[in-house]
């Protein structure tokens, strides 16, 4: 297809194997396409099955995204894991393994794009910040390389100081349980230490993932700008801070996902694993429900609740007496398999009589369900969650107050931010932490029927009217993402070997 002679532009995304990062490139792939350009969403071939139902429903949709499957690296002990979520906690570190390793098949295809016949050269590439090496092979190539950002501007700041500051051996501990960071901030915050990772107190970084990790965030503004997933009034502060940290365009566009593209929620099982329930079957539950009285109780893709934290959880839910859906997940075995697979009986991981108790108001689901079908129903009251970016943006943009239990990485900080613009509250901290019953009733109670209710409720609908302004006719996103286009399209109009991979601020 031809626009104003030339072909599309073309971009190239490059996620990290996570759910938490395939999603929300998978909707910027969206985004992107139905703005006039051709996307290849590059992933390897055991995420092919798994992603291909949403690249169908794309192509359906007439916009022009395929999927580019490039040699799985061999990394020892990985085989038939070719994504964080099925990879045991103590395996982490070989999916990061496997991203420092795609490099050279994704070289390969790259060559191939510039020499093949009837090959469209990319204009630039979209990248992940796990998969920096991108940008050499942009420079190579001389195209553009844009980081797409998967959490806040306010999260990402924190966790660029902080690897740095180990780098300059800046940080300050201010007594026993709490530091200040204030290394490239504009200006000091004092952190609890349970709100930061430990690999923060571990001078010698020696475990491979916080290393890589903190690596990457030192390397922030290597590329030529930055997309990120917020909106400007969400973070302001901190949006305007990364443009000056980097020197480079940062354009905030989100928030991204399929509610604000289409305007509905229709489809969205498409983006994850099948889902545990029918999609009418749960709308007919929520829709026999008390507006805003349902408190959804999720902790992302990665994070499994031991016994002890699934008990305590139940504990309070059942004593607060109020209407929840739990999707709950059962952790990926040692052995390579699937963590779809439905051979574990919920019961068994839940105090006993607990189902039988809470069946008139409680529905549990094991393994994905349709998130935004909850969270944008009326019937949606409150948030139970990690706190990972993609779920936490979609709720406050969707007017859903959260109550937050941050596992690790930025979550502690979007926590905190939420919270401190009124539409979270903390519960508990940290991936091993155990929620007390009584704080997990005191919170869901206060949310969903206290006095704290209509006040969490007020500020939400406030985010909920800027997220939606932000990605309507003259909102900041909207000028963001047209600002992008147009500098895209620069690109594009030029001979191939006359790109350059810097962005002109």
């Amino acid at each position: 297809m031809k626009m104003s002679g030339l072909q599309k532009p073309h971009l190239v995304a490059v996620p990290f194997p996570a759910l938490g990062h395939f999603i929300p490139f998978l909707d910027l792939a969206k985004l992107l396409a139905s703005n006039g350009f051709t996307i290849s969403y590059v992933t390897t071939p055991g995420n092919v099955s798994f992603l291909q139902d949403y690249i169908d429903q794309a192509l359906n949709d007439g916009l022009d995204i395929q999927l580019v499957a490039i040699p799985m690296p061999t990394v020892e002990g990985l085989q038939g894991r070719e994504r964080s979520d099925l990879c045991p906690w103590e395996s982490k570190n070989l999916i990061f393994q496997m991203a420092e390793r795609l490099q050279s098949p994704f070289d390969a295809w790259m060559e191939q794009q510039f020499h093949q016949q009837r090959a469209i050269p990319p204009v630039c590439i979209v990248y992940d910040m796990f998969t920096g090496w991108a940008v050499d092979t942009a420079q190579k190539y001389s195209v553009a390389s844009i980081l797409f950002k998967t959490c806040g501007a306010f999260a990402t700041s924190l966790l660029h100081s902080l690897s740095c500051s180990i780098l300059q051996s800046a940080l300050e501990k201010d007594g026993e349980d709490s530091l200040v960071v204030s290394f490239n901030l504009p200006h000091p915050l004092r952190l609890f230490k349970h709100e930061v990772s430990p690999l923060y107190f571990n001078p010698d970084l020696s475990n491979f993932i916080q290393r890589y990790v903190s690596q990457c965030y030192q390397q922030i503004g290597k590329g030529s700008g930055i997309l990120i997933n917020t909106f400007h009034e969400l973070e302001p502060f901190y949006v305007q801070h990364l443009k000056s940290l980097t020197a480079k365009p940062v354009w905030a566009i989100g928030p991204v996902h399929p509610k604000n593209l289409s305007g509905g929620a229709g489809n969205v099982n498409t983006r994850g694993k099948m889902v545990g329930i029918n999609e009418q079957e749960l709308v007919f539950w929520l829709d026999s429900q008390s507006p805003r009285s349902v408190v959804y109780v999720s902790f992302g893709s990665h994070t499994f609740l031991s016994e002890e934290q699934t008990h305590a959880l139940a504990r309070g839910l059942e004593a607060s007496e109020q209407p929840f859906v739990w999707t709950i997940k059962v952790p990926p075995k040692n052995e390579p398999a699937s963590s779809e697979s439905k051979t574990d009986d919920i019961s068994t991981y839940l105090p006993e009589g607990f189902l039988e108790r809470t069946k008139e108001r409680g529905l549990i689901i094991r393994g994905w369900v349709p998130q935004l079908v909850i969270l944008s129903h009326v019937s949606g009251g409150a948030f139970i969650s990690h706190c990972g970016w993609n779920s936490a943006l979609e709720s406050i943009s969707l007017g859903v107050p959260i109550l937050a239990w941050p596992m690790f990485g930025d979550q502690h900080f979007n926590s905190k931010l939420f919270a401190e613009l009124g539409v979270g509250i903390q519960f508990c901290q940290h991936i091993d932490g155990i929620p007390k019953e009584e704080r997990v009733k005191e919170v869901v109670t206060m949310a969903l029927v206290g006095q704290k209710k209509e006040e969490m409720r007020e500020r939400a609908e406030k985010v909920r009217e800027m997220a939606t302004n932000a990605i309507r006719g003259e909102g900041s996103s909207v000028a963001d993402l047209r600002g992008f286009v147009s500098d895209m399209h620069k690109l594009n109009s030029r001979p191939t070997e006359h790109r350059r991979g810097g962005m002109e601020s």
